[in-house]
Formats: C-alpha cells, sequence, structure tokens
C-alpha cells in the first residue's frame, strides 16, 4: 500500500508540477502589452482578441501618410511608443515614425520574414524563412540574439511575464526565455505550426496543422486537454473563460479553456464515437469544453475572430463579415463587403475595419454593420492591420505602409 501511495504522490507531483521545477525563472518580465497608443503584436496582445483597447474615436477613413518599404510582405504591422514596425519578404525590419511615416532604421537579416513581427521592452522579435527567430533592439535594429528552429517561423511570437512562445513548421512549440533567447521547453505537435499561439494567465493555446487546437500549461509544458478543429482558418482568440475559433468550413465555436484531460478519458470518448456511428449509441458525445458552435452553411472563414465586450466578429473568404454575441452564440448581423476578405477583423472606436485581397480598407459599424467607410489605400492585397490610438495602419502585398486616421 505504501509503496502505491508514493506511486500516486509521485503521478501526481508530476501531472501537476512537471517541468516547472526544473526551469529557473525567467530573466526579465517583458511582456507584449496591449495600450491604448500600442498594438505589439498580431492581434494586439498575447490573447489575439484584435481590439483595441477603449473608449477611442472611431476612424475617418482618411490617408494621412504612406510609406513604400520597397519588397512585397506576408504579415502585418505592429506599433509601440510612437513608431512603427513591419518586415518584408527580403528579410528587411522596418522602423517609421507613427505620426508622419518618417523612416527611423532598418535591418536586413538575409532571409525572408515570413510572420508578423512582435515588440516587447525594448526587443523586436521576427520569425525568418529559415527556421530563426531573431530579436533586434527596437531603438536601431542592432540583433540581440538569434534561436534556431527546424522549420520556417510564420507565427507572430507571444510574449508574457519574460518568456516568448513561437510555433515553427518543425511541429514544435517552442517557449524561450525573452530576454537572451534560451530555451526553457518545447512541445511536439502532429502537424506544423503556422498560426500565432494566444496566452493567457495559465495557458499557451496554439493551433497545429494535425488538426487540433492544443492547451498547453505555460509552466510546465504539460498537455491540459485538445480540441479537435479541421481546417482552421488563423489563431485561437482568448477572452475571460473561453476561447473562439474558425475553420475554413464556415464553422466558429466557443470552448472553455478551464478543463484538464484525464488519464484515458480521450480513449473512452473515441469508443462512444465509434460506438454512435455504429448504432450502438443514441448521441455523440458532446466535444470537451464546447460552450456553442455556429456554422454558416456555404462560407469559408479566413483568419481569426475579433472580439469585444459584446460580440465576437468573423470574416469569410467570399467577402462577408458575421457578428455573434459572445456568451450565446447567436447571430447579431451580417454585412456583404462585395469583396474577398483577406485579414482579421479588428474593432476599433466602435467599428470593425476589414482589409480585402484587392487592397480595400472597409470600416462597419460594429452594433449593426452598417457602412462606415471604404477606401483603397493600397495597390494589392491588405496583409495585416494594427491600431494605435487614434490612427489605424495597414500592410499591403506590394510592399506599402499606410497610415489612416
Amino acid at each position: 500500500m505504501a509503496s502505491l501511495a508514493l506511486l500516486a504522490v509521485t503521478w501526481v507531483a508530476i501531472e501537476n508540477i512537471g517541468l516547472a521545477r526544473f526551469i529557473p525563472a525567467p530573466a526579465s518580465d517583458l511582456t507584449s502589452e496591449l495600450q491604448v497608443d500600442d498594438w505589439p503584436t498580431e492581434g494586439g496582445s498575447s490573447l489575439r482578441a484584435n481590439a483595441a483597447p477603449g473608449p477611442l474615436t472611431a476612424l475617418t477613413g482618411e490617408v494621412v501618410w504612406t510609406a513604400d518599404l520597397g519588397a512585397p510582405l506576408t504579415g502585418g504591422p505592429v506599433v509601440m511608443e510612437g513608431s512603427v514596425y513591419a518586415g518584408d519578404t527580403n528579410g528587411c525590419v522596418h522602423a517609421f515614425a507613427a505620426s508622419d511615416g518618417a523612416p527611423l532604421w532598418n535591418r536586413c537579416l538575409g532571409t525572408p520574414i515570413s510572420s508578423t513581427p512582435s515588440v516587447a521592452g525594448h526587443l523586436i522579435y521576427v520569425g525568418l524563412l529559415d527556421g530563426q527567430l531573431t530579436a533586434l533592439n527596437r531603438g536601431n535594429g542592432s540583433i540581440g540574439w538569434i534561436f534556431q528552429t527546424g522549420g520556417p517561423v510564420r507565427s507572430s511570437p507571444a510574449v508574457v511575464d519574460g518568456v516568448l512562445f513561437t510555433g515553427s513548421s518543425d511541429h514544435r512549440l517552442y517557449a524561450l526565455d525573452a530576454l537572451d533567447g534560451k530555451e526553457r521547453w518545447s512541445f511536439a505537435t502532429a502537424g506544423r505550426i503556422t498560426y500565432s499561439p494566444a496566452v493567457n494567465e495559465h495557458l499557451v493555446i496554439v493551433v497545429s496543422q494535425d488538426n487540433l487546437i492544443h492547451f498547453i500549461d505555460k509552466r510546465t509544458a504539460k498537455r491540459w486537454f485538445d480540441y479537435k478543429i479541421p481546417l482552421a482558418s488563423g489563431s485561437a482568440a482568448v477572452a475571460d473563460d473561453s476561447i473562439y475559433a474558425t475553420d475554413a468550413q464556415g464553422t466558429i465555436r466557443r470552448v472553455h479553456w478551464e478543463n484538464h484531460e484525464w488519464p484515458l478519458e480521450k480513449a473512452i470518448r473515441n469508443v462512444r464515437q465509434w460506438m454512435f456511428r455504429w448504432g450502438m449509441l443514441n448521441e455523440l458525445p458532446p466535444a470537451k469544453g464546447v460552450v456553442w458552435v455556429r456554422q454558416e452553411t456555404g462560407e469559408s472563414f479566413s483568419e481569426a475572430p475579433a472580439i469585444d465586450s459584446n460580440r465576437v466578429y468573423v470574416s469569410t473568404v467570399g467577402g462577408r463579415v458575421f457578428a455573434y454575441d459572445r456568451q450565446t452564440g447567436d447571430k447579431v448581423w451580417r454585412a456583404d463587403l462585395h469583396e474577398s476578405s483577406a485579414t482579421a477583423p479588428v474593432v476599433h472606436g466602435g467599428q470593425v475595419v476589414i482589409g480585402t485581397s484587392t487592397g480595400l480598407l472597409v470600416a462597419l459599424e460594429a452594433a449593426t454593420g452598417r457602412l462606415q467607410w471604404r477606401i483603397k489605400p493600397g495597390a494589392d492585397a491588405i496583409r495585416g492591420i494594427a491600431v494605435g490610438g487614434e490612427a489605424l495602419y495597414a500592410t499591403d502585398a506590394n510592399g506599402m505602409l499606410i497610415g489612416i486616421r
């Protein structure tokens, strides 16, 4: 009995403490923190909710400046303390003044940049097609450190409490010390990780091409549970006790993240699913943590959702935008852009702004979906949107960075 008790205590310790007792504290408290004037990472913060903190004045759609980066772009811009940063396919990171687009510096790394940068404190982090994650000094672009993964880094890093989390096409999620780039742990999946991880107070939530959303303890690297999502169309977004995720089959779902999957639980659920298919059970076992699921027949969601205090917004490849009640999943409105959408929606000042594949930026009233303004500042597909205070910044595939008020 004593041996069994010792074995049980050991198992509980491993499951609940895991690697945490062996990993030293991070060397800093660097964090990509969302502020009214800043947008330091894809989705605005490590929660990837794509909503600016308010209150803010609605934008009018006036283009106030443009800057030509000289090479195509694959990611969006980020904003921090009066500067806008973007990376191009020539492998150069550019810094501009947010007020007027004046160039501040650029640093060329020699390999195409394949993700939206992230900023935390004095460092800016960029993922490269050769598998490197590089940290640059935000003031002048000098290289701080380089970490090598085994595949292209297409996800935008999340930096929280001194730890950087990023996915790689080598099928792994990495946790690095944000200050010096030293590896703390890595987590293997069965598919490439090209979307950006979301991080809250307990978990890293990452979508992998193994058709799963993985919920991973951010301190211990232990898997809490996973959720099956075929053909995911963007990063998961986190708000309070839930995550919201979309797929290319026109489905959006809300899932509670506060779940642990106990030993054999997943195997038992799989057996019950098999029994349902063979008529041995009358109903499918519910997916773990699911609160609601909504599907738009014939639609394909194109990017991650945006979440404000009341609604969840998603855009489709066919050029439609849907708003759902965040708590119940009830559809609130639908709007037609008449252009294929190319970016995740971004909420700012009571408006939802979406970029299209033809270079349009469209603003809709968040409460009703009514058109507010529609402009074409770029010559090619909009790659990403960031907001900072009373302004919006967008990149297009042709290499333009645009400031809008």
